[in-house]
Order: C-alpha cells, then sequence, then structure tokens
C-alpha cells in the first residue's frame, strides 16, 4: 500500500511538472516564434536563400554573363549555344526557357527571373518581359555594322557593362585584366607566322571567312598575327564566298575552325575536291580548330580561340 501510494505520488508531481514546463515554454517561445517570422518576412534576401536568377536571349550577352560567376542563368535555344561553343558551359547553372524569339513566359514567371539582359535588337522584347522582371539594354553591343572603332574596345565596354549592371564588375574588370595578360603570353611564345585565312565550313563549296570586325581578328591583333583576308564583312565579322575565291589569296596558311553543325570535310580536305589543290593544303601547313569559340563571343571565346590557335600553329605538321 504505501508502495502504491508512493508511486501516486510521484507521478502526480511528474504531471504538474510537465504542465507548468510547457506552461513557461509557451510564455517564452511564443514572442520569440512571432519576433523571429516578424524578422523573416521584412527580410526576404534571409527567408528566401535562393540565389536569383538572370534571364538572357542572345549568346554573346549569355557568355560575357557566364564568364562572371552569376548563378542561376536562364537561356534561350540553349541546346543550340552549346553547340555552337563546343559545349564549353555545360556545367553552368542554364535553365533552357524556350527559343531566343519566343520564349516560354509561364516557365519564366514560375522560376522567377530576378533581371533580364538584352541585345539592343532586343528591345521590343523588353515589353513583352517587362512584367516577369526587370529589363536593361546593353548599350555597349560589340558586333555591329556602323561602328568604326577599336573592336576589342568594345569588348571590354560590353563585358564591364555587363558586370556593372548584375553586380558584378569588379569581376569583369578581372576579366579583361586577366584576358590581356594571357594574350600577352601567348604572343611572346610564337614564332613568325605567314598571313592566316581564317574559315568555318558551310558545305563542301561554301565557307564563311573571318576577317575586320570579327573575334577571330581582334585576337590575331593581339597575337602580332596578320590576316589574310581584307575583303568587307558583315558585322559578325565575316564573308560568305565559294572555295574559288580561295585561290585568289596567295601565301596563305589556312586555318579552319570546325563547323557547329558538322560536315566532317575539314578532317578529310587533302583528298576532297578543289580543295586538295589549295596551297596551304599541299603544303600541309593547314590546322583545324576546335568549334569551341562563338563567332559573336568576348573575352572567354577569345581566350579559348587563342590557346587552340597558338597551340596549332607551333605544332609542327606531319610529313
Amino acid at each position: 500500500m504505501k508502495t502504491g501510494k508512493f508511486l501516486s505520488g510521484f507521478f502526480f508531481l511528474l504531471k504538474e511538472f510537465t504542465v507548468r514546463f510547457y506552461k513557461l515554454l509557451l510564455i517564452f517561445w511564443c514572442p520569440s516564434y512571432f519576433f523571429i517570422s516578424f524578422f523573416l518576412i521584412f527580410n526576404p534576401a534571409l527567408a528566401n536563400k535562393a540565389p536569383s536568377s538572370t534571364s538572357v536571349f542572345d549568346w554573346t550577352v549569355a557568355e560575357a554573363l557566364l564568364a562572371l560567376d552569376p548563378g542561376p542563368v536562364l537561356m534561350g535555344n540553349v541546346s543550340g549555344f552549346h553547340t555552337w561553343t563546343g559545349n564549353s558551359y555545360t556545367d553552368a547553372d542554364i535553365t533552357s526557357v524556350g527559343s531566343q524569339i519566343f520564349p516560354n513566359m509561364e516557365l519564366l514567371s514560375s522560376i522567377g527571373s530576378h533581371r533580364i539582359l538584352l541585345a539592343p535588337r532586343q528591345t521590343r522584347m523588353g515589353v513583352m518581359l517587362a512584367d516577369i522582371a526587370p529589363f536593361s539594354i546593353i548599350h555597349n553591343f560589340p558586333f555591329a555594322n556602323d561602328i568604326d572603332d577599336d573592336l576589342w574596345a568594345r569588348f571590354d565596354a560590353f563585358v564591364l557593362e555587363v558586370g556593372a549592371l548584375t553586380g558584378r564588375r569588379h569581376k569583369a574588370e578581372k576579366l579583361v585584366a586577366n584576358t590581356q595578360v594571357h594574350l600577352r603570353s601567348l604572343q611572346s611564345t610564337l614564332e613568325p607566322q605567314p598571313p592566316l585565312l581564317i574559315i568555318q565550313l558551310m558545305n563542301e563549296q561554301y565557307m564563311r571567312v573571318y576577317g575586320e570586325n570579327s573575334l577571330f581578328q581582334g585576337v590575331l591583333k593581339r597575337l602580332g598575327l596578320s590576316n589574310a583576308w581584307t575583303q568587307q564583312t558583315n558585322q559578325w565579322g565575316y564573308s560568305l564566298i565559294s572555295i574559288r575565291e580561295l585561290f585568289n589569296v596567295e601565301d596563305a596558311r589556312l586555318v579552319i575552325i570546325e563547323s557547329g553543325n558538322p560536315t566532317g570535310i575539314e578532317h578529310n580536305i587533302e583528298n576532297s575536291g578543289m580543295w586538295r589543290y589549295l596551297p596551304s593544303v599541299q603544303r600541309g601547313d593547314f590546322v583545324v580548330l576546335p568549334s569551341s569559340f562563338w563567332i559573336g563571343g568576348v573575352h572567354p571565346s577569345a581566350f579559348r580561340f587563342a590557346e587552340a590557335l597558338v597551340e596549332a600553329l607551333e605544332t609542327p605538321a606531319e610529313p
């Protein structure tokens, strides 16, 4: 009996202690809970830890942005971008949001883009996208027909503008400086070269040949190399020509960039039609470079092109 009374008293005290403990907990916890909730509501940066995303629908803008460690990027026609940059950005945090011209508005709204960067020719898209996020036009877009100043100066201004608009001005300045230093370093290793003829095949008969106003011309100048193509080019820096016109360019070393839509011809031109009669092919001093440089790219593509070109030019031709 005594044992039963003892246990009954013990459980009664335990119950009383438990009830009082929870009452005290509620007294102190509730104000803290509401304070924390209030704090998070009015501090969305803490309430939502997800990094902000940036939407782009131009690949030149996209490449500049990706070089600045921007966080998530929403992009139009991602598969095409990967094709024309040789899959150089497959590890980046990129989400496809439809095409470059007609993005998936519902998907854009559901993901919640925080800013939109547009090329000058995409100004009308800004009106369509304004309800989704604030948009900015990159005014220093480097590729245009009506600009006569130095292409590389435009590259620098363009990247710095992208950096300023995304809060990454310091990283943009670092990219500009590092690219300049790297190109100078590559230039110091090069032996003298004949004029280069930079082409990209469209099919067996026609090709793009790159000259003034092209990314590749900008790199050649900084490497101390000359371009054999001096004819007029379009805003992207190339002319569309037939193979017959290549025979008018004498004493040039052929540099062939693989096509983004592979034809495979560039790897067998020694045995292909008229190609085998070109002087550079007959000498065996032509080089083939991977398609890892967007022709409308800026510093990142210039960096990759310069490295690939110097390595190819310094590799002895096979006998």
